[in-house]
């Protein structure tokens, strides 16, 4: 009834058995890079920068901000607090250091470093508070007592040896104070100040986990099953049939015939299954586990805090 039949080898030789185990491998390679570019930005943050993307304009820019955390306090001298307030973009960070700063201490801070001065410095009897007589790199400021005081810059000419009064004319500029910036009163004298300490993930000893896929098992398994299903069936009936005849004679004999019913049935029924199904099953098995930091690494980050002390110290 069934011709052609299955041929399990064929069958098995039509799997895709190398498309299988490649998309496996695919998607494993696919997985250790996203796990690599995650620890790389996990080593960003723990450095003390997180690179931050936003979009202006559609253009797509970079920038970094403090993933520092704070841990301790460090012991400053005045004039280095107000340096690392200047320099400093956290919000939080100078927050706290303005806290530390008595009424008094600090002024806003203009474009180059100011020497309160006694009188024009012009005269010979002027008194530079500190000591930088004849100094280009600063602004001299004189503030006059009184109910109405008035505030005089000065600056010093190092081509011609002379004080030059700052009146707003060109080239005489009056000095304007930058925004968000601090500087000490002129003549504050320096004292300690406690702030508390920011470092790194990397100064505090942490260092980020790369994992890796080890071990890695392909398992591709292929069932293939065959049933197939089909009936036949053959019926034959006949049926005969007869009816009864009498002849007779007058002087009574008389002749009977009689026909007989005759039936007639055959059944013949075939029947036979057969079934075709394939099955295929993949098994994928790996493991994943921590790296330790390559020794480069520990080697630039110790290099690192060696230079930011030194820079500190300095």
């Amino acid at each position: 009834m069934f011709h052609k039949n299955p041929e399990i080898g064929q069958e098995l030789l039509n799997v895709p058995m190398g498309e299988m185990i490649e998309k496996m491998a695919t998607s494993i390679a696919n997985a250790q890079m996203a796990l690599d570019s995650n620890s790389i930005e996990v080593a960003e943050m723990m450095g003390g920068l997180s690179p931050v993307k936003s979009t202006i304009n559609g253009k797509e820019f970079i920038n970094f901000k403090d993933s520092r955390v704070f841990f301790g306090k460090e012991k400053l001298q005045l004039s280095d607090a107000v340096e690392l307030y200047n320099s400093n973009t956290d919000q939080a960070y100078r927050a706290s250091i303005e806290s530390k700063l008595q009424a008094g201490e600090t002024e806003p801070a203009f474009d180059r470093p100011i020497v309160k001065v006694t009188g024009d410095p012009k005269t010979n009897t002027t008194k530079f508070t500190p000591d930088n007589e004849k100094n280009a790199g600063v602004y001299y400021r004189h503030v006059t007592s009184g109910q109405s005081p008035t505030t005089t810059f000065y600056k010093y000419d190092s081509e011609n040896s002379v004080y030059v009064e700052l009146n707003g004319d060109p080239g005489k500029e009056i000095p304007v104070a930058i925004a968000g910036k601090k500087m000490l009163v002129p003549g504050t004298p320096e004292r300690t100040v406690f702030l508390p300490q920011r470092l790194s993930m990397l100064e505090l000893g942490f260092s980020p986990t790369f994992y890796q896929f080890v071990d890695t098992i392909i398992k591709v398994a292929i069932t293939i099953k065959f049933t197939r299903e089909g009936s036949s069936s053959y019926e034959y009936k006949r049926n005969s049939k007869s009816t009864d005849r009498s002849i007779g004679f007058s002087w009574r004999r008389g002749l009977k015939a009689n026909n007989t019913v005759t039936t007639t049935q055959v059944n013949a029924n075939f029947s036979q299954k057969y079934s075709y199904s394939a099955e295929g099953s993949s098994l994928l098995q790996t493991k994943l586990v921590p790296i330790p930091p390559p020794a480069a690494l520990e080697e630039r980050v110790q290099q690192q805090m060696a230079i930011a002390r030194e820079e500190g110290e300095n």
